[in-house]
């Protein structure tokens, strides 16, 4: 046992009736789940609160393996790690995108310019970072920030490059405060964006744990300034 999900009754009795793979909560959690059929499951545990009745559930590839156990309270658990949530229905993650390469504006990678090249080809990616910026600092990048240097990029390199055993982009994505849209950036060390796909709807993307980088170098000090004024009070 890997992980122990705890919920309400009503949505163990839920996720009992139909045990989706695209359960948000299934997907977050694939680290902690494996399969191998007559060896070891490592595996999720997902009970009720103040309830005996549970659920253990193993992935393997696409492939769930399910169990059901009579009382929790006989399963060892010591130092195994819970975490308290609230059943979300399934939703469908955006997990391919289409790259292009050497993009001179978002017109070329969000099907807005007729005379764009074909794209590299639409590929698995995994975003390793979300750096937002303003929404004047966005509305900027995306007309004529895809070719010049951006600090912000070459600041997180160390977050983008390319499995071609996976076929997989590792990827920042870039935003405004407020925007819907993103951007994905694969600069490979460079200062500008050497591959970009366009992302209409960021909520599709699965951003739990994606460590978060502002980009309001102007605001800091104020902040700054705030938290001192407070502290002499």
């Amino acid at each position: 046992m890997t992980k122990v999900i705890i919920l309400s009754r009503e949505d163990f009795e839920k996720l009992s009736e139909d045990v989706s793979p695209e359960y948000p909560f299934l997907k977050d959690n694939r680290e902690h789940m494996s399969a191998d059929p007559g060896g070891l499951f490592r595996c999720l545990m997902a009970r009720a609160e103040e309830e005996k009745e549970c659920l253990l559930i193993a992935q393997d590839g696409d492939a769930l393996y399910l169990g059901y156990g009579k009382d929790c309270r006989k399963v060892y658990l010591k130092g195994v790690p819970e975490e308290y949530i609230i059943l979300e229905e399934p939703k469908a993650y955006q997990e391919h995108a289409v790259f292009y390469h050497r993009p001179r504006s978002v017109d070329d990678i969000n099907g807005q310019n007729p005379m764009r090249p074909a794209p590299e080809q639409e590929t698995s990616f995994q975003v390793e970072q979300e750096t937002v910026l303003t929404d004047e600092q966005y509305r900027s990048f995306l007309k004529n920030g895809f070719m010049n240097d951006q600090p912000f990029l070459f600041g997180s390199r160390d977050k983008m490059w390319f499995d071609p055993g996976k076929l997989c982009w590792h990827c920042v994505l870039v935003k405004g405060e407020t925007s819907k849209d993103g951007v994905l950036i694969e600069a490979e060390g460079y200062n500008y964006a050497r591959y970009a796909a366009f992302i209409p709807d960021c909520e599709k993307l699965r951003l739990r744990d994606v460590p978060i980088h502002y980009e309001y170098p102007a605001k800091a000090p104020q902040k700054q300034k705030r938290r001192y004024w407070e502290n002499v009070r």
